[in-house]
């Protein structure tokens, strides 16, 4: 046994076993590595993280007794759409009993695409590029000496809950979890009287999750971050708002009304002591907030809003409650099966720590995505900073909407930044 899961893994579990739940990265590259270096790359951070050598059994991670990995290669056509193999991977459960990823490389000459598939269990966005990060300094070190580099065997990362501050641990850590349950019956609450007879998300079992995915350049950022500092907002902020404004007037006619949204939390930092990006696991909690929005309201009047309730949920340490609830949480939603979630939930994970080019391989692209979840968020989103772009991938099902729908709402998202640019103008 390498360890038993912690709480926010045990969640997650739970979370695949009613439907798949992956997290999909996808590598574009030009000049790329020949497969074979590829595949020896994944063998070398296979043995340097250990949770690469576990499978999931009796809610522990178990060594595997062999160290092989699913990875095909297969040739990349003139016209190959990456997305495709996405909403594939997305859609299909790993068998965690045999491994807990697989890799994917659609390759020519000239460039070529990556695929990985982790279950959600052991990465999170820090450790996720991090990750990437070797795999490409592994790969040109290859290419450069004609021998793979090794890396020091880390030690398995202990499950989250383990380094929280003493005051969010055992009984203290309790009774903090008690009022913040009652926090959130309180807010179920005050959203089931707002939403009478008006539009709320609803159950629809099953159904295929499929991803899109847009960019806007770098410059339009700058403006907007510029604009956030000034109202004293953070860009994770913004870019919630705007989710949640894009969704109401596409899913919601644009009427007033509340909804809900997910923010997500690096833990890594608050941990004591602090965790390394180093450590392949999944030390993120997900805080939800209630915004009452309509296609009237000002984009920055909501980024503010929902800003002060940010701040103040991780002020009171809400991130180590929502962890320590979250088995519970999930337990219920998948047991009752009557209610979403939320409408929306955005991750935003900065400016990601990758260069443009490692020796003679250079990074095209960079995409991140989830399984979509018919329990979970109507409209989620993944968003990240690399090579000078804001990359947007969003993940939606198909029994919430088509791809008609989904475009437009991803349009309306641009449209809206766009347009906060062009007003303060």
């Amino acid at each position: 046994m390498i360890r038993k899961l912690g709480i926010f893994e045990q969640a997650l579990l739970i979370s695949d076993q009613h439907a798949p739940f992956n997290v999909v990265s996808v590598l574009q590259l030009e000049h790329p590595p020949m497969p074979v270096i590829i595949e020896n790359a994944l063998v070398v951070l296979q043995k340097r993280h250990p949770l690469m050598q576990a499978s999931i059994k009796a809610g522990k991670f178990e060594r595997l007794t062999s160290h092989e990995f699913s990875f095909k290669v297969i040739e990349q056509q003139g016209d190959f759409n990456w997305l495709d193999v996405v909403k594939q991977e997305m859609n299909t459960r790993l068998d965690i009993t045999k491994g807990l990823f697989t890799g994917n490389y659609f390759f020519n000459n000239n460039k070529a695409t990556l695929i990985l598939t982790f279950h959600h269990a052991i990465m999170d966005a820090a450790s996720g590029m991090n990750l990437i990060r070797e795999l490409l300094k592994i790969c040109a070190e290859s290419i450069r000496s004609d021998e793979m580099p090794p890396l020091a065997t880390l030690e398995v990362a202990p499950a989250v809950e383990k380094h929280f501050p003493r005051s969010f641990q055992g009984l203290p850590g309790l009774a903090k979890v008690i009022q913040y349950a009652i926090t959130q019956m309180a807010d179920e609450a005050h959203y089931q009287w707002r939403a009478r007879g008006k539009r709320i998300p609803s159950i629809k079992l099953g159904g295929q999750g499929f991803p899109l995915t847009t960019s806007l350049p770098e410059s339009l950022v700058d403006e907007l971050s510029k604009r956030c500092r000034n109202e004293q907002v953070t860009f994770n902020s913004l870019l919630n708002a705007t989710l949640l404004l894009a969704t109401n007037r596409w899913l919601y006619s644009g009427i007033f009304t509340p909804m809900r949204t997910f923010s997500f939390v690096d833990l890594r930092p608050y941990t004591l002591p602090p965790t390394s990006v180093v450590h392949l696991a999944n030390y993120i909690s997900m805080l939800r907030f209630t915004e009452e929005v309509s296609a009237q309201s000002h984009l920055w009047v909501v980024t503010k809003s929902l800003h002060k309730k940010i701040y103040r949920a991780l002020k009171r340490g809400d991130k180590f409650s929502a962890s320590r609830m979250s088995k519970t949480m999930l337990k219920m939603f998948t047991s009752m099966k009557k209610m979403r979630m939320g409408s929306t939930a955005l991750n935003y994970g900065g400016r990601v720590p990758l260069d443009a080019q490692y020796g003679e391989i250079k990074v095209a692209g960079l995409h991140a995505f989830l399984s979509s979840y018919d329990l979970g968020p109507e409209v989620s989103a993944q968003a990240l900073l690399f090579n000078d772009e804001l990359v947007l991938d969003f993940m939606f099902l198909e029994t919430d909407m088509d791809q008609e729908t989904a475009e437009k709402i991803m349009g309306e998202v641009k449209a809206i930044l766009e347009g906060a640019v062009i007003r303060t103008k």
